[in-house]
């Protein structure tokens, strides 16, 4: 919670990404209330107030899950929208005469996104973000289980990260009222 809570405000794909990963966390802990509270919960070093805020966040995100019944796969509505979202700012800044730089980034990324999509099998077309963030999920799950990238993935990869970085601080410029579209 209290990491999200930061990367919401600093860094939406990073936001993005980690919810992903609560949500898998807690399937993993096969949404065990009692589980997460003894190997989660009690790890932070926080006052028992904060300790009761974060109890909270785990049990909503957890009925949320039972209720939207993504248990054994899939995204969170407001993560899934959240992610729309962005998608669609991610083309008005490709189409904006204001984002010269944003397209450029775009233009590097671009056939790499449609690569990876294709590897993805997907029936429905995926939009860009989504590509791009199932890429870098995927890739952080495979560092974590220490496999091997090829050196032209990790070239692909680079240019996504690159886009999503731009992305991200665009979107936090935009929501600080920074930044016209």
């Amino acid at each position: 919670m209290i990491i999200a809570k930061q990367k919401r405000k600093t860094h939406i794909v990073e936001y993005l990404l980690y919810m992903w990963q609560i949500e898998d966390l807690i399937r993993a802990y096969q949404m065990d209330p009692d589980r997460i509270e003894k190997e989660l919960i009690n790890q932070y070093d926080v006052s028992s107030e904060q300790q009761q805020e974060i109890r909270d966040w785990y049990h909503e995100i957890i009925e949320s899950m039972k209720n939207e019944q993504i248990v054994e796969a899939g995204h969170l509505q407001f993560l899934v929208l959240l992610a729309d979202d962005l998608n669609d700012f991610h083309f008005r800044l490709v189409d904006s005469p204001l984002h010269s730089d944003y397209r450029k980034i775009y233009e590097q990324a671009v056939y790499n996104i449609s690569d990876f999509r294709k590897k993805m099998g997907q029936k429905e077309k995926i939009n860009d973000v989504e590509v791009c963030l199932s890429v870098l999920y995927g890739v952080m799950l495979m560092r974590m289980k220490q496999q091997t990238i090829s050196a032209e993935t990790l070239e692909a990869i680079n240019s996504i990260r690159d886009l999503m970085a731009a992305l991200s601080q665009k979107y936090r410029d935009f929501e600080e009222g920074h930044l016209e579209v």
